[in-house]
């Protein structure tokens, strides 16, 4: 199938994109990427009247970079940050995360603006750059609105974003020096949407003990899950003692799953994310300390 018929607009900046966004009305979607826009349109599931292509807006490109983060644009691709041709200060998590998203010509088109916008909680982007505690800058003829990542991610293909408003950059806080991380994706093939993605970091002290954990995890629900119960646990076991059993349990609370409960399929999909956080603990343990 094709997409319907739709007017194609290219702006050369952040603001006439914004003034067509509001002069066009709802029917109008922004591609940057277009990696999952497109298909989506060709199969009609999305009919915009109106395409509003931001990738001849070259500030979108670009990245700003102080003492304590980094601010990417919208169209920053994922093969910069696969190659690190942007700086990483996640201290490798976003090129990490980067090499596991779809195959090499889907990552020299796809953006992070573009899917976060897309919202979908089994791609790598929407939980890791929550689990970095990312803010997006929405911009609008109105002016720029700053959401955190955690408030942009509604459910399922839906953000916080209003129809006028589009991604204009991503902030990212630098990762402080005493926080180690290590990130797990289970898939059916290599370059799959996730059927699980952990992502855990550690604050140590100087003599190697945890004082923190942070646990996140995608495709479990339509929004990634902060797990906050099986936190608590981590945080009173020595990582190499720790197994998957010693998880079950705080995983179905943050999942607010029974984890002997009749459904074959839910004590499977639970068992997956288990596995997936007890071996993205394991790449902590495992990961030279920075």
């Amino acid at each position: 199938m094709k997409p319907i018929d739709f007017q194609y607009y290219r702006p050369t900046t952040s603001a006439e994109a914004a003034r067509l966004l509001n002069s066009l009305g709802d029917d109008v979607k922004v591609i940057a990427g277009g990696q999952s826009l497109l298909p989506i349109m060709n199969m009609r599931l999305a009919e915009p009247a109106h395409l509003v292509d931001i990738t001849g807006i070259a500030e979108l490109r670009q990245t700003t970079e102080s003492h304590t983060g980094a601010t990417y644009g919208a169209t920053t691709t994922h093969m910069m940050f696969e190659h690190q041709l942007v700086p990483d200060v996640t201290a490798g998590l976003l090129s990490q995360a980067a090499r596991g998203i779809g195959y090499p010509a889907i990552r020299n088109r796809g953006t992070v603006g573009g899917s976060l916008a897309h919202s979908d909680s089994s791609a790598e982007w929407p939980t890791v750059m929550s689990a970095v505690g990312a803010t997006v800058h929405a911009l609008s003829v109105r002016g720029v609105r700053r959401i955190p990542v955690t408030e942009l991610l509604l459910g399922f293909f839906a953000t916080a974003l209003e129809p006028d408003e589009l991604i204009v950059g991503v902030e990212v806080p630098r990762m402080a020096a005493n926080t180690r991380w290590g990130m797990y994706k289970m898939a059916r093939k290599p370059g799959e949407f996730a059927e699980s993605l952990a992502v855990a970091q550690l604050e140590v002290d100087t003599d190697g003990s945890m004082t923190d954990a942070r646990l996140w995890l995608g495709a479990a629900k339509d929004t990634p899950v902060r797990l906050a119960c099986t936190e608590q646990l981590v945080k009173d076991f020595t990582l190499g003692d720790l197994s998957p059993t010693d998880l079950v349990d705080s995983v179905a609370v943050d999942l607010s799953t029974e984890p002997g409960g009749s459904d074959a399929h839910a004590r499977h999909a639970l068992q997956l994310h288990v596995v997936a956080v007890h071996r993205a603990l394991l790449a902590v343990e495992e990961a030279p300390t920075q």
